[in-house]
């Protein structure tokens, strides 16, 4: 019979010592006074000294134990994660609590109605999130599967994949490179439930070969938050041309105040040691209004320059002071123009001619426009156009 879970950090002495039928009701409460005192948690005392909360404790860790008996290894560890992240709530909220014994009572409770109906809700929530998630939903209408292009890869993933990803995760979609020899399989789901609506929503990603063979996890992609109130999550856009790195694209959330304009652009992911993708690699690569050419093995983009004053606006604004182009097949910087009291604009790309058209301004200040971090608006400037060869 496995132990409640708030007394496993008992001396196995003073555990045993409560299976022992007493005759005698006041060598019983004395044990139990005794045993009671050795903890250092109210919560854990409260629940020590109740008849009552220990019979319900106890009933809670075999439902636990039972609950991880019928589901695979990779949902057993979702069970504990969800057993631990309770027994710090009831912590947490109890343990203040005036009338601490309804407060841990009223918790337990809920949690045999969450081990008994928590695993159809969450499936059943996650398959709702193309229309209860704004940033998943925009994902869904605007990143499209691309299987068809790779006739050895099939439309969905197969057993050997699904069964790495928690069963209330939702298989969502599937990108493959241009070489055919990489798919990503894309889950959403959610993580967590409050109030039965979905209070962590999550992609799971699982890559393997054009046969479905040597599947591996990528990694989890979850809300990321960067700039002020505003908030975005990361999805699996496209593959760079050499199907090496995989482009993400932020998805914004609602913003709050201050997140209005704001956009996060792309990320991109590279291989690790291992020769694998891994979101542990997953960086910034450019802004969401960054040019892409040369059949998308470049990219180009202004961003925030230390050189050159600040737009007063909130979040992560530009002064679009700094020029960069990428390599998307080697992840490395090509070029980088930068310059005091310089702002640039792209204009036009022409990749036939590998020649970039673009404006360059240069601002000036006075006494009537003193360089400050917000005077870009009233810098008297001088723009000139040029051409710059691609590198």
């Amino acid at each position: 019979m496995p132990l409640p879970y708030y007394l496993r950090s008992f001396p196995l002495v003073i555990i045993l010592s409560t299976l022992i039928i007493s005759t005698n009701a006041n060598a019983t409460a004395t044990a139990t006074k005794q045993k009671c005192s050795q903890l250092t948690s109210i919560v854990d005392k409260t629940i020590c000294a109740s008849p009552e909360l220990a019979k319900i404790n106890h009933q809670l860790e075999q439902q636990y134990a039972q609950l991880k008996k019928s589901h695979r290894p990779v949902d057993q560890m979702v069970i504990t994660n969800t057993q631990n992240e309770w027994q710090d709530q009831i912590k947490k909220q109890c343990a203040k609590s005036e009338y601490i014994e309804g407060c841990i009572r009223l918790n337990f409770q809920r949690q045999l109605y969450e081990i008994k109906y928590e695993s159809t809700a969450l499936t059943t929530v996650s398959k709702r999130w193309q229309r209860s998630n704004f940033s998943l939903r925009e994902y869904a209408n605007t990143v499209k599967s691309n299987t068809k292009q790779c006739p050895t890869i099939t439309s969905k993933p197969t057993k050997n994949i699904t069964q790495l990803i928690p069963s209330q995760y939702v298989y969502a979609k599937s990108l493959v490179n241009a070489q055919c020899n990489t798919v990503i399989r894309v889950f959403a789901g959610c993580s967590i439930l409050k109030n039965n609506r979905c209070n962590n929503w999550q992609l799971k990603l699982v890559a393997s070969d054009a046969n479905n063979q040597h599947p591996y996890i990528i990694g989890t992609l979850t809300t990321t938050n960067r700039t002020g109130n505003s908030g975005a999550i990361f999805v699996p856009y496209q593959f760079s041309p050499n199907g090496d790195n995989l482009i993400l694209k932020a998805m914004m959330g609602s913003p709050g105040a201050g997140g209005g304009n704001i956009n996060y652009g792309y990320d991109v992911i590279i291989h690790n040691s291992k020769q694998q993708l891994s979101t542990s690699t997953q960086h910034y690569l450019a802004p969401i209004n960054a040019h892409f050419y040369a059949n998308n093995t470049r990219v180009a983009y202004l961003e925030n320059s230390s050189l050159l004053p600040n737009y007063p606006q909130p979040g992560g604004g530009s002064n679009n002071g700094k020029l960069i182009i990428k390599d998307i097949n080697t992840d490395q910087v090509l070029l980088t123009k930068e310059r005091i009291d310089t702002s640039y604009a792209i204009k036009k790309i022409n990749s036939a001619n590998h020649t970039m058209t673009i404006t360059t301004t240069h601002h000036r200040f006075g006494r009537k426009c003193p360089r400050t971090a917000d005077s870009l608006d009233c810098s008297s400037r001088t723009t000139i156009e040029e051409k710059i060869a691609l590198p």
